[in-house]
């Protein structure tokens, strides 16, 4: 009884000290190039349009089956010349370039992991927002490299900024 018990003591403590040494000092994890992107701050303002236009890059879901309380996990994003579209069994959300404020990035942390993940808020001029997350999507990265490439320094309908 008494060998029982140390051992389930020893245990914990093992675990106790692995999870104090984690929260002091968590990994780190891999070194993204973010990017934030100002529509309001830009020269020229973006012309309002109701149609997408062309269709340039498409991003899916990592995971087959999406859970239905899983409100801000999206099974397809869409960029368009215009605007992006959301999938989500069977519903579409539009968003358009004229109706974005910005996008800004975020690292996400797991449990014992620092900055695992990354992802990008976009934020509407009708003070709405929406998260993307790598976790969710594949080549989120490669996404937000074709929308950079959308809006290019000389038109001066956005301000791209690389994000240290």
């Amino acid at each position: 009884m008494a060998i029982d018990k140390l051992i389930y003591l020893a245990i914990l403590s093992v675990v106790g000290v692995f999870v104090f040494r984690k929260m002091i000092n968590p990994s780190r994890g891999p070194r993204y190039h973010l990017k934030t992107i100002l529509f309001a701050m830009g020269v020229k303002e973006i012309p309002k349009t109701t149609e997408l236009g062309g269709h340039i890059f498409t991003s899916k879901a990592k995971r087959k089956w999406i859970l239905p309380w899983e409100f801000d996990v999206w099974e397809q994003v869409d960029l368009f010349e215009n605007g992006i579209v959301l999938k989500r069994r069977k519903k579409e959300k539009h968003i358009f370039f004229h109706e974005v404020y910005a996008i800004e990035p975020l690292l996400i942390h797991s449990l014992f992991i620092k900055g695992k993940y990354f992802g990008y808020v976009f934020e509407c001029k009708d003070k709405s927002n929406l998260t993307l997350n790598s976790r969710d999507l594949c080549d989120l990265d490669i996404f937000i490299n074709e929308l950079c490439s959308l809006f290019p320094s000389e038109k001066g309908e956005a301000v791209v900024m690389d994000v240290d």
